[in-house]
């Protein structure tokens, strides 16, 4: 499995999940973050916590190619560059965040496009999954390829071998 698959079967369904809430639950959703908007220190934790993760994806998954990967990159520095205006800049986070509370379409327009990416991540991540399965080759243990070895070598040894012909000399 690669770094852009494991990161993808993490944050896909998260993704889908927090999406399904912010759409069926706006009004609730814009109460948590209003007050989550009001405590700094949450904001802070928030800032320390997403800086943590783009490090970490950035760290392992440093993809710049026009394939799905490109999205988890660009994900890994959102989320650094997030953790570090939460962190360097709490009031101008709070401040943006109460614009964002006061027009509720926001929540909608935020829920629908993290769906809409935690599904294609969810794709992306578990179509091997979902696909056929190749067959792999049957691996056989260490005792099993010293039996074969064993039966091959003794019925070499038993086995009579052909005659060679005498060479034919040319006719004088």
């Amino acid at each position: 499995m690669t770094a852009s698959t494991f990161i993808a079967r993490i944050l896909g369904p998260t993704f889908v999940v927090v999406g399904i809430g912010l759409l069926l639950q706006a009004e609730s959703f814009g109460v948590v973050v209003g007050d989550f908007v009001e405590n700094g220190a949450l904001i802070y934790l928030s800032g320390l916590i997403a800086l943590s993760v783009g490090l970490a994806i950035l760290n392992v998954h440093h993809v710049w190619v026009w394939d799905w990967p490109v999205v988890i990159t660009i994900f890994g520095w959102l989320s650094l560059i997030g953790g570090i205006f939460r962190i360097l800049a709490t009031s101008l986070v709070q401040s943006v965040g109460e614009a964002f509370i006061a027009n509720p379409r926001w929540m909608i327009v935020g829920g629908a496009g993290t769906l809409v990416l935690g599904g294609f991540l969810t794709v992306m991540g578990y179509q091997d999954v979902w696909t056929e399965p190749k067959r792999r080759p049957r691996r056989r243990s260490g005792a099993a390829k010293r039996a074969s070895a064993a039966r091959a070598s003794s019925a070499s040894r038993t086995a009579k071998r052909p005659r060679r012909k005498p060479p034919t000399r040319p006719a004088s």
